[in-house]
């Protein structure tokens, strides 16, 4: 018995070693080295992401959606302030001390608890399968943690844990659940936990930002405008519910900050496809540091990529209105023409923005008027044209506007398509 003790007390000591050693490193260094991987991690993910696009792996929406959770990791990890205070050598080498003594106490409670069979089920698991193991580990925290809320449910930081925890094993749902817990305790609100708490409702919605979502990314926005995550969510909220204008001008905020060159440019991509959607000049870049300045050059397209756009479907449209509203046309008014997909997501595939056009009309929609790139007329076989007269100016259907739409295939598409503006919005 007394060299098992002695075996275990070595061990602990070995595991608390290798367990500390990110207490021997200077701060600095670890936080430059953190944030490099997490870009290369992005870089890396973006590709396997367009690999498997091509492919035919996943679907294009789907790959759109997983590109936008990226960059708003990124975009989080971006956020943290790099000149956080240090702890001293001094304090560091105390807390090495307080958890190798902690891991030892841990180790000869367990040893008693639960004997040595436990022990050794456990690493015959994690030799076996160290993914189950992890797992089985996690879900053994996460359970332990409830469990303690259940008892001082005002532990705010613990809420917070618990929604993290759900969040990394993908437990959305709960995870939103826990993060609206902890945000209901807080005497002020916190932007950071009012934005993870949408991010996963609107995950648990299968990304449906509206709603409430929406209103806890404007709720954080109100306490701390310049919140990143915030206004990038924002941004794909008004775009989900074709509010451009809306989607432009926090977009537009976004990119005055100093952003990872990833980031920055996918969000002068956006929006220069948000100009184009709405009929105006496309955005000169936002002036950035020297340094993300310097490396935030627009990527190369691929070899062919322009010859594949053309290859799409062309809709040919005929737009013209009823004979009941042909009299009551209002003057100067906008026309968008639009086209999305029958089943699939909400954002327009192609966009034509008509100031004071006079019907019956010609308008054509192809691929080069996609609002994403991931996005396209020619990644669909049916399609519904809308065509919508508004005063407001906005793409957004508004009660009094008038519009019409119709749904077609790509066989109809060969040939020029009517399409009649025929009802008001109520």
């Amino acid at each position: 018995m007394t060299l098992a003790y002695l075996g275990m007390a070595a061990l602990s000591l070995l595991a608390a070693l290798w367990l500390t050693r990110p207490y021997w490193r200077a701060p600095g260094a670890a936080l430059l080295r953190r944030k490099a991987a997490n870009v290369a991690v992005y870089r890396s993910r973006l590709a396997e992401l367009d690999t498997e696009l091509e492919g035919g792996v996943i679907e294009p929406e789907a790959a759109a959606q997983l590109k936008q959770e990226l960059a708003a990791r990124l975009l989080q990890d971006a956020d943290q302030p790099a000149d956080a205070p240090v702890e001293t050598g001094q304090r560091r080498w105390r807390g090495t001390l307080v958890l190798s003594l902690l891991l030892a106490a841990f180790a000869g409670s367990f040893y008693w608890q639960q004997g040595s069979w436990r022990t050794q089920g456990l690493v015959a698991l994690a030799a076996a399968d160290p993914g189950a193991a992890q797992q089985a580990a996690i879900g053994d925290m996460v359970t332990k943690l409830a469990a303690k809320l259940e008892q001082n449910p005002e532990d705010i930081e613990g809420w917070a844990m618990l929604a993290r925890s759900y969040f990394v094993t993908e437990r959305y749902g709960d995870a939103a659940r826990a993060y609206g817990e902890a945000n209901q305790r807080l005497p002020q609100p916190e932007p950071d936990l009012l934005v993870a708490e949408g991010e996963a409702l609107a995950l648990a919605r299968d990304r449906d930002l509206q709603g409430k979502p929406a209103q806890l990314f404007q709720q954080a926005l109100k306490l701390q405008p310049d919140n990143g995550k915030a206004l990038w969510y924002a941004g794909l909220a008004a775009a989900q519910a074709e509010d451009l204008r809306a989607a432009r001008n926090y977009w537009t905020l976004l990119s005055r900050q100093d952003l990872p060159p990833e980031l920055r440019a996918a969000l002068d991509d956006r929006l220069g496809q948000l100009a184009q959607a709405l009929g105006e000049p496309a955005p000169a870049p936002a002036q950035a540091s020297p340094a993300v300045a310097s490396a935030a050059a627009p990527p190369q397209p691929a070899p062919g990529a322009v010859a594949a756009a053309g290859a799409g479907p062309r809709l040919q449209l005929r737009v013209s209105l009823s004979a009941e509203l042909a009299a009551k046309a209002p003057p100067g008014s906008m026309l968008f023409v639009f086209a999305k997909a029958e089943q699939g997501p909400p954002m327009p595939l192609a966009v034509q923005r008509l100031p004071g056009a006079k019907l019956p009309l010609e308008v054509v929609l192809d691929d080069s008027m996609a609002m994403m790139p991931q996005l396209k007329l020619s990644q669909f076989d049916r399609w519904v044209v809308s065509a919508r007269i508004t005063a407001g100016g906005s793409v957004k259907a508004e009660s009094g506007d008038w519009e019409g739409s119709r749904a077609i295939s790509r066989v109809e598409s060969a040939q020029p398509i009517a399409l009649t503006i025929d009802r008001v919005v109520p």
